[in-house]
């Protein structure tokens, strides 16, 4: 998986998630049984929405890290290596790269629950 795909995955994600999907359900539900005013719904929404963002842009210092970290190997190394040890350092670096977003996406996760 290329890092541009892993982004696009891992914003997939966030802006997808089960439980906020199913916290919507619900809530489209109290809509309609008129237990929900349109200015609750309207306002639950935005808070999703911006809660999503805000891990998306914490999301960003990282990917821009691991680019910087992915170029300047690249230069040092240029073609001085092994395509095996090159294909070896690549797969180390994507999983190293996934375990880097899920670590932030739970550290972040925890903050927010501490903090509620």
């Amino acid at each position: 998986m290329t890092e541009n795909n892993m982004l696009l995955v891992t914003i997939e994600e966030i802006l997808f998630d089960e439980k906020q999907l199913a916290g919507l359900k619900e809530l489209i539900n109290r809509l309609y049984d008129n237990s929900l005013t349109p200015k609750e719904f309207k306002t639950y929404i935005l808070k999703q929405k911006a809660k999503n963002l805000q891990e998306i842009f914490e999301l960003f210092p990282y990917y821009v890290k691991q680019i910087k970290i992915n170029n300047s190997l690249r230069q040092y190394t240029g073609d001085s290596l092994s395509s095996e040890l090159r294909n070896e350092l690549q797969e180390k670096d994507k999983f190293l790269e996934q375990v880097g977003i899920r670590v932030n996406y739970l550290v972040n996760k925890l903050s927010k629950k501490l903090q509620s």
